[in-house]
């Protein structure tokens, strides 16, 4: 094929008209980015999807008819997949909370007491419960907002507001609703210009920043984010938290494949950290040096560096963190080609990302499981797989270059013609474009 297929190839690739070679040929094409070819095939999207017939010459009305009706079911399709969010809030608030197991009663409702209850609360479910832990951040949200300012004045209560909605954006970032957290963080950043301005809430309200940040694969917004936090502990005199941002800044560095300077600011940061005073953050630190040298394909090392972890001591912190450790585990296991132990650890870690309600996370560990089936040679699993992880990519609504190349591997799947190949150049693209309404990330950096 010459630098990019011809009208009639990519005419004959919509609508499954090409030989099985010249198909795999114009399917890889795409997925390397050409926006030409792209912008070519887009107005054929319903072809794609399977939602339109081929065109014989002429469209006639009726037939215009039935190709907008395809596309509107199409649309409706992926809009019923996503619960609008004002009845997701009705039904979060309408959920009463038990007295039982230490948790807070349903009415509270008043002050600053009951506001801070909350937050905590909120906070301390993050690794076991994304979804209560927003339940309960909106709830001190709504309380905050309804709060009599007589008491804190105007700049106090916009700062405790503040202070609401940065938990808020936080919550809904862990449960990987991208798009809602960055609403929230920009409401926050209005109420902190009204408020004092108060040097520790501009912390933390750029340390959640940098977070999302991140998780939106904007590193060099995170890591200036991270250097205002930084700098303002370190005035402050408070090293652990200084040593944080270093070490948060250090997993930045790793994502974007500059191991070396993500292993010496991890370094630096465990220089300043209180391991006492946040266990999860040493047991992160570790975690994000055995990731990094399984990225720079040390395999083996990062199986050490993972048993050194546990000899140490350190535990995961919740089931979010276990999962997380058994999907390193994994992947490591599938690189040093031990197929069966990979696959039970990647059934095991979408199943547990499935009951947490991480969607994105889950189905891409469902893709992973689908190329490690394809290795084994159990290919209808494995296209049942990933043709199941696609789906819930496709209703997330991911960002547009990866919903392009997941659109065109379910195109892959459905003709029977995803090789191994193929499916790890989509896995390794969602995994840099991680983001279910963008993310998702895999990894949190040590400051959630």
């Amino acid at each position: 094929m010459n630098d990019h297929p011809t009208a009639a190839e990519l005419d004959g690739f919509v609508w499954n008209r090409l030989p099985t070679e010249p198909t795999r040929a114009v399917l890889l094409h795409l997925l390397r980015g050409c926006e030409t070819c792209l912008s070519a095939i887009a107005p054929h999207i319903a072809g794609l999807l399977g939602l339109a017939e081929p065109p014989d010459v002429t469209l006639s009305s009726l037939e215009e008819a039935e190709y907008d009706a395809a596309i509107d079911r199409a649309f409706t399709k992926v809009l019923k997949a996503e619960t609008p969010w004002e009845e997701r809030k009705r039904e979060a608030l309408a959920v009463p909370l038990g007295s039982a197991s230490g948790e807070i009663p349903r009415d509270l409702g008043r002050g600053i007491p009951d506001f801070e209850a909350l937050l905590a609360r909120s906070w301390a479910l993050r690794l076991e419960d994304p979804a209560e832990m927003v339940r309960l951040a909106e709830e001190a949200r709504d309380l905050a907002e309804r709060l009599d300012s007589g008491e804190l004045g105007p700049q106090g209560t916009a700062d405790l507001q503040c202070r609401a909605w940065v938990e808020l954006g936080n919550a809904y970032r862990v449960a990987d609703r991208l798009s809602q957290a960055e609403q929230a963080l920009g409401r926050a950043t209005e109420l902190f210009v009204r408020g004092t301005q108060d040097e520790l809430l501009a912390a933390r309200l750029f340390d959640v920043q940098a977070s999302l940040l991140g998780d939106c694969r904007r590193f060099e917004l995170a890591e200036s984010a991270l250097d205002l936090v930084f700098a303002i502990h370190r005035r402050r005199g408070d090293l652990h938290l200084a040593g944080r941002a270093l070490i948060s800044k250090g997993v930045y560095a790793g994502y974007q494949g500059q191991t070396e300077e993500a292993i010496r600011l991890v370094e630096q940061g465990l220089e300043l950290i209180e391991p006492d005073r946040d266990p999860r953050l040493l047991y992160v630190a570790l975690h994000n040096q055995a990731r990094s040298l399984m990225e720079c394909g040390r395999l083996r090392d990062a199986r050490i560096a993972l048993w050194k972890l546990k000899a140490r001591g350190l535990r995961p912190v919740g089931r979010i963190d276990e999962l997380k450790v058994r999907w390193l585990e994994a992947q490591i296991n599938a690189g040093l080609g031990e197929l069966d132990r990979a696959e039970l650890a990647l059934r095991e870690v979408k199943r547990g990302f499935e009951e947490a309600g991480l969607g994105y996370k889950a189905a891409l560990a469902g893709l992973e499981l689908g190329a490690v089936l394809l290795r084994r040679g159990c290919v209808e699993d494995a296209i049942a797989e990933g043709l199941a992880a696609v789906d819930v990519f496709l209703s997330l609504g991911i960002a547009r270059e990866a919903g392009v190349s997941v659109l065109l591997l379910k195109k892959g799947f459905e003709q029977r013609m995803a090789d191994v190949a193929l499916l790890e150049h989509v896995i390794n693209l969602l995994h840099q474009s991680e983001e279910p309404s963008p993310a998702a990330r895999t990894r949190r950096p040590a400051g959630e």
